[in-house]
């Protein structure tokens, strides 16, 4: 026997026994979501978390974008009421000074005011990691209490990329000094439609 089959060997020998995985739902069952309306909790947990709020129809969203971010010359939008300044097709390396990403979210998160965003929904990944502001539309009954919640809405098969989103860029990892936008888009606006 050589070398590298004793150590294989050794590693096999050696390997742990099996255990079986947690049951989820039964842990899940001791931490009960709490009371209080989960669209409530949402939007405080996504203010907590540096996102601002806005409430409206779906058939306002042009003019609510509109007045969000007037001065935004550079958009590029998922939504079709809202019309696009830079096509959705474009390069990647021309998304360096996007003023303006809108896109929709599929699920809303009470736990935490994360929203997940698939690529159908974004049109182009870049977007909004690049946009200097997010707009995400939201549907009221999107809201979900939890991860747990959200994961089980999720059909990972049917997206080749996706994202939950919880506020603007943000660290504080150098000298623990907050820093907005750090590494992506320095505000975050939700439509709640």
């Amino acid at each position: 026997m050589n070398t590298r089959d004793a150590i294989l060997n050794a590693v096999r020998t050696a390997r742990p026994a099996p255990i079986a995985l947690p049951d989820i739902d039964a842990a899940r069952a001791e931490f009960p979501p709490p009371d209080g309306d989960v669209q409530q909790r949402f939007l405080a947990a996504a203010r907590a978390g540096g996102a601002d709020i806005v409430e409206g129809e779906r058939s306002t969203v042009a003019r609510l974008v509109q007045r969000i971010a007037p001065e935004a010359r550079r958009v590029m939008s998922a939504v079709p009421s809202v019309p696009n300044t830079v096509s959705p097709s474009a390069d990647a390396r021309t998304l360096a000074d996007l003023e303006l990403c809108v896109c929709e979210a599929m699920i809303g998160v009470a736990e935490n005011g994360a929203m997940w965003l698939p690529l159908s929904r974004l049109g182009t990944r870049a977007a909004a990691f690049l946009a200097e502001h997010v707009v995400v539309l939201l549907d009221r009954s999107a809201v979900v209490s939890d991860l747990h919640d959200a994961y089980e809405r999720i059909e990972v098969a049917r997206e080749v990329f996706g994202f939950f989103v919880a506020g603007p860029s943000k660290t504080a990892d150098i000298e623990q000094s907050l820093v907005i936008g750090a590494h992506g888009p320095k505000r975050l606006t939700i439509i709640l439609v």
